[in-house]
């Protein structure tokens, strides 16, 4: 079945995102952009976050949280039965929680979570602390609160805390993927990009697969197919099955930009 050349805007779920079909996109390539603003809410306990990608959108491998906090909220130990959890502190401070033990991840550091491992995090500091989160493949009963170990009558999470398998890693002194097979990571790979004004770099995005370039700070353009797609800060673009797309810095400050694919391919 061969698509129409043209261009459609689709609003899905209250995402708004941009889809061509048409002008050099094959079947089954998607492309869109997600603002932040366009995130549907969820709570785990004292912390309310946003969706931006789900399987509620049409995301198969990947899940995209983002949520603000200030200090002393938690968000809830749980466990992840069949989801590797990878989360980044862009801003401010929090506890990595396992039962009783609390270990500090500051801003510019990640946490990976492998599947089964108990966790949870409270947020630390004098200010507000601004954290993003995936799920691969994606836990939907996240978002529907089962998840949630402090709510009135629910049960300890099930699952187990083996020391060492939570891995604290500095990615804000890295350019380059901190989070891939490597280092135990087979599910999903994540790497840490700064593009100076006139910067730009090429990512590989999984051909057969699901790709997120997140805009921390500044704003690029992602060229796919002889299409340019305006990602301002703090949105996203997500991929499936798009290969190779070029990122570019044409503004006078600088960008960050986080990118997540799944499955990792070759990055190391």
């Amino acid at each position: 079945m061969k698509y129409l050349k043209s261009s459609y805007l689709f609003l899905s779920l209250g995402i708004f995102f941009l889809l061509v079909p048409g002008a050099g996109c094959e079947e089954g390539q998607v492309q869109r952009v997600i603002h932040l603003e366009d995130g549907v809410d969820f709570r785990m306990g004292t912390i309310v976050g946003k969706r931006l990608v789900h399987p509620e959108m049409g995301a198969k491998r990947l899940t995209f949280n983002y949520a603000e906090s200030r200090p002393g909220d938690e968000f809830p130990q749980h466990v992840h039965d069949s989801s590797d959890d990878t989360f980044l502190v862009l801003q401010g401070e929090a506890d990595v929680r396992q039962g009783d033990s609390l270990r500090r991840l500051p801003a510019g550091h990640a946490a990976f979570v492998p599947s089964g491992e108990i966790h949870g995090t409270i947020t630390r500091g004098t200010g507000k602390a601004l954290l993003i989160s995936f799920q691969c493949p994606p836990d939907l009963r996240l978002y529907t609160g089962a998840r949630d170990s402090s709510r009135a009558g629910a049960e300890p999470p099930k699952g187990v805390i083996t020391p060492g398998a939570v891995r604290l890693i500095e990615f804000g002194n890295k350019d380059g993927f901190f989070v891939h097979p490597g280092m135990g990571s087979e599910r999903v790979a994540v790497a840490h990009r700064r593009l100076e004004p006139g910067g730009w770099f090429a990512a590989e995005l999984p051909a057969s697969g699901e790709g997120m370039l997140f805009v921390w700070k500044g704003s690029v353009s992602v060229e796919h197919a002889s299409r340019t797609y305006p990602v301002p800060e703090r949105s996203l673009f997500f991929a499936v099955d798009s290969g190779k797309v070029t990122v570019a810095n044409s503004t006078s400050q600088p960008a960050v930009v986080i990118q997540i694919q799944s499955p990792p391919g070759s990055a190391r």
